[in-house]
């Protein structure tokens, strides 16, 4: 055998190897991060009322329309808001208004449109990340007891963040609305199997929020 195919060979070994490496560390993060899925709710009657739930933020398209993700998230805070299951609704997510993105302005406007008051929303434009926006409840705003929205994916590793930091939350489960591309949605997919192994390093090696403190 020729060296350039002992060369080759060894590069397919390993390569094959952090494939399969690759591939258990996401089934691991799934198992772990999925155990919290007994405390999310599907229907909004199942939920205990607390004092405020928190809606995390995503992207709304270019063109200032809300994504199926997003809408589905601010429509299922609404609902939760005028079923009485809570009084206010933290927006959390990114807002950079000098860059033109600013997903609390565009959560804040949708839930006014959807019958939430202006004064039951509280924005948070420091959630960069689920970890920050789930210590930052807590450490910044004073919520250690509260409601999280999102979708199911989603809702899991922040449950899996919460309780490894003693944040008592649990879920309400938001739907995708219509209208989500093919691609969009095998991007929200695969983006879900590595945010589950990334939550589970920030455990690992103790990771905090970028801003624990700042307003």
């Amino acid at each position: 055998m020729s060296r350039a195919s002992r060369s080759r060979r060894i590069l397919l070994f390993w390569a094959a190897a952090a494939l399969i490496a690759a591939l258990e560390a996401v089934a691991a993060a799934d198992f772990l991060v999925g155990g919290t899925s007994s405390r999310i709710c599907s229907s909004v009657n199942d939920v205990p009322a607390r004092e405020v739930g928190m809606v995390l933020g995503a992207p709304e398209y270019s063109d200032g329309r809300p994504s199926p993700v997003l809408a589905g998230r601010i429509q299922a805070a609404a609902e939760l808001y005028h079923a009485g299951k809570v009084k206010t609704l933290v927006v959390s997510g990114a807002s950079r208004p000098e860059d033109f993105y600013d997903e609390i302005a565009a959560m804040t406007r949708d839930l006014i449109g959807l019958g939430v008051p202006e004064d039951a929303i509280i924005g948070d434009g420091k959630g960069l990340r689920t970890l920050d926006s789930i210590l930052r409840m807590r450490d910044v705003f004073g919520y250690d007891d509260f409601i999280t929205v999102s979708q199911r994916d989603h809702l899991e590793r922040a449950l899996y963040l919460a309780d490894h930091h003693g944040i008592s939350t649990i879920g309400f489960e938001a739907e995708i609305l219509p209208g989500l591309h093919p691609d969009e949605a095998l991007f929200s997919a695969v983006r879900a199997q590595l945010s589950n192994v990334k939550a589970v390093l920030d455990i690992a090696v103790g990771r905090r929020a970028k801003y624990p403190a700042e307003r």
